[in-house]
C-alpha cells in the first residue's frame, strides 16, 4: 500500500513543520520524490547481506540469552501467568535499539521481574 500508493497518505506541511526539528528532512518527515529517493536508498542498505547477518546475529543472541531463559523461568513457576504481549514488546524494543542505535536497554534482562498478568489464577480450576 505505502510502496505503490504513497501519494495517497501524505504527511503534509503541518506534520513536517511540527516534527521538523526532531526528524529533520529524513524519510519519516518528507513526502513525494524526497521520500521515494530515501526509501530506495534505505531499501538498498537494509537488503545487504551484512545488515541482514547483523540483524540475525542480534535476534539470535537475544532469543538464546534472554527470551528463552525468561520463558523457561516463567514455565517453572506454575502459579504465574506470563504477560506474553509485554515480553514480546520488550524483546522487540531490545532488538530495535541494538540494531538501530547499538545500545542494549536490557528490557529482558534476567535481573528484571518477569512480567505477569495483574490477576494470576489457576487455569485448571477454570476448565
Amino acid at each position: 500500500m505505502l510502496k505503490t500508493r504513497f501519494e495517497n497518505y501524505p504527511k503534509g506541511k503541518p506534520f513536517s513543520m511540527i516534527l521538523g526539528d526532531f526528524l529533520g528532512k529524513g524519510i519519516f518527515n518528507v513526502d513525494g520524490d524526497s521520500w521515494l529517493f530515501q526509501r530506495k536508498m534505505a531499501s538498498l542498505e537494509l537488503a545487504s547481506i551484512s545488515i541482514r547477518t547483523y540483524a540475525i546475529d542480534i535476534v539470535t543472541k537475544e532469543v538464546t540469552c534472554r527470551l528463552l531463559p525468561l520463558l523457561s523461568s516463567a514455565a517453572k513457576t506454575n502459579s504465574a501467568i506470563i504477560d506474553l504481549q509485554d515480553v514480546l514488546q520488550r524483546f522487540s524494543f531490545d532488538n530495535i535499539c541494538k540494531f538501530s542505535f547499538g545500545l542494549d536497554p536490557g528490557c529482558l534482562d534476567s535481573s528484571l521481574p518477569i512480567p505477569l498478568f495483574a490477576e494470576s489464577f489457576d487455569l485448571a480450576s477454570r476448565l
